[in-house]
This record gives structure tokens, C-alpha cells and sequence, in this order.
């Protein structure tokens, strides 16, 4: 299996949770591709850690159905299901459109010019190359909302969701995906907060999510 030749950065957390965390975004970006095996001595190498803490984290990513793993065989990265990732989006609209529910007394008149600006930031992506920054802005304007509802298992369920998305729309983002339409469906998010209106905010939450699942085809 290919591994990242740059160094790691010394963050301090746990040896298991740094495996994770790695593991997770090379999934989820590309650089481990779906049905590739994963070598628990070769990462441990890179890490300097021991099997055990990569095991632990490849079981984890098992859990959550990134890594299959077979027993006594092999492990290999999970491949995209696109009736699964649908049904993620789905998900992700209904439990996003309750992040904006239990967020909607929290919001202020600053909190709203900081979404604008994070929603200003999508629309001048429009047109670069890089793929991954897309999604990448997009997901900050969304984890507004969950950190400001302040529920640990909301952000942790749509976490789970959102890595089987992201696989999706790093990939494919500009083949189903107009960068304009969804600045213009968070403006209508930011537009129903500003005027207090709390069920039409969730509406357009769930289509914002809903749109991109439709166009999956």
C-alpha cells in the first residue's frame, strides 16, 4: 500500500487515535482507494507505534464501515456504495435540520456575518481545480450548526455520515455538483435565520443535502 512519504506532526494525542485520524483522512481523500489492502505492519511502521493501536484503529474504521475487514485473511479499504451513500445523505439531511433546530436560539445577528463569510469563501471557490476544498469550506459552514447546538452524539452520528459523503464528493464533486447552487442554498439558510423563521431554516437545510443525493442519479 502506497503511504505518505511527508513526516507526521507532533500532535498529542493517543498512538490509537493519531492512527485513526490518519487512516480516516486518507480514506476519505483518496489516497487509500477503495479495495486496497491495508497493511497493519507498514502503518505501524510509519507511525512508530505498535500492531496494537493500529489494529484498534482499523476496527474502528471497521465500525464505522470504511475498512472491511475478513479475519484471519486481510483488510481492505471499504468500496463506495452509492445506494449506501445516498441513504447517507439522507440521514445527514434530517439530523442537520436538527442541528439548526437546537442551534436556532443560540444564533446572533455576528454569528449569522460569520456564516456569510464562510458561505462568501464557497462561492470564490468556483472554478479552481482543487477538489478537496470544496467540500472542505462547505463542511466548515455545516459544523457551525453542530457546534452550536453543542450535542456530542449529533456531531458524532453526522461525523460517521459525512466520511462516507466526503468519499463521494472529493471524488466527484465537480461531475454532480454546482458550487453556485449550493451558495445560493445556504443563502437561503442564512436568509430564513435572519428573519426567525426556524421551519423554513430546516427546510432548506434538507434540501441543501437533498439536492446533491438527487443528483447522484
Amino acid at each position: 500500500m502506497p503511504i505518505p512519504n511527508q513526516p507526521l506532526t507532533d500532535i498529542r494525542i493517543t498512538a490509537k487515535e493519531r492512527v485513526y485520524q490518519t487512516l480516516r483522512g486518507w480514506i476519505i481523500d483518496g489516497t487509500l482507494q477503495p479495495g486496497e489492502k491495508i497493511s497493519d505492519q507498514e502503518i505501524a511502521k510509519y507511525f512508530s507505534v505498535s500492531r496494537t493501536p493500529v489494529r484498534e484503529a482499523i476496527q474502528q474504521l471497521s465500525d464505522q464501515k470504511l475498512i472491511d475487514v475478513y479475519p484471519g485473511r486481510e483488510s481492505l479499504v471499504a468500496p463506495i456504495d452509492l445506494d449506501v451513500v445516498r441513504q447517507c445523505y439522507q440521514m445527514m439531511a434530517e439530523l442537520q435540520a436538527l442541528a439548526v433546530q437546537f442551534a436556532f436560539s443560540k444564533i446572533t445577528p455576528k454569528m449569522i456575518w460569520e456564516l456569510e463569510q464562510i458561505n462568501g469563501e464557497i462561492s470564490s471557490l468556483d472554478g479552481l481545480p482543487d477538489a478537496q476544498a470544496i467540500p472542505a469550506w462547505d463542511q466548515k459552514f455545516h459544523d457551525y450548526f453542530f457546534d452550536l447546538a453543542g450535542n456530542d452524539f449529533l456531531f458524532d452520528f453526522c461525523r460517521i455520515l459525512y466520511a462516507h459523503i466526503l468519499r463521494v464528493e472529493i471524488l466527484h464533486y465537480s461531475k454532480f455538483r454546482n458550487i453556485l447552487v449550493s451558495q445560493e442554498e445556504h443563502t437561503v439558510i442564512i436568509n430564513a435565520l435572519k428573519e426567525g423563521d426556524l421551519k423554513s431554516a430546516k427546510e432548506a437545510m434538507r434540501e441543501n443535502w437533498l439536492y446533491t443525493m438527487r443528483a447522484l442519479g
